[in-house]
């Protein structure tokens, strides 16, 4: 009994756990940046973690001027990463709340128009 609860719980924690991609939304002009820099961006926002402290300056630079698609296409790139040590995997949204203090992420999502962390 508690061998096949325990495959349900494994089985039901992978499944919320998982990373849904957003879509991108056609109401919307076409994103400005390609994959191949969303995926770029995302590898350079993931390299500011630090051991002592992370590149606040860096993640503002690589979300810096993105529209609302092109954001779209760096969270999707982005995925699921490692947070900190009890973090967990996270998207990129949450991994800038727990990277970052609630001021921080304001000042993010003021160079994203606002409408991106919520």
């Amino acid at each position: 009994l508690f061998a096949v609860l325990g495959v349900g719980y494994y089985a039901y924690s992978r499944y919320t756990d998982r990373f849904v991609k957003r879509k991108e939304n056609s109401s919307f002009p076409a994103s400005n940046i390609s994959y191949g820099q969303a995926k770029s961006r995302a590898d350079a926002i993931y390299g500011s973690i630090g051991i002592v402290s992370n590149d606040f300056d860096n993640v503002a630079r690589q979300i810096t001027g993105l529209n609302y698609n092109g954001f779209v296409r760096v969270y999707n790139a982005f995925g699921h990463k490692k947070g900190t040590f009890f973090g967990g995997d996270l998207n990129l949204e949450e991994w800038c709340y727990d990277q970052f203090t609630h001021y921080q992420v304001q000042q993010l999502s003021f160079l994203l128009g606002g409408a991106f962390f919520q």
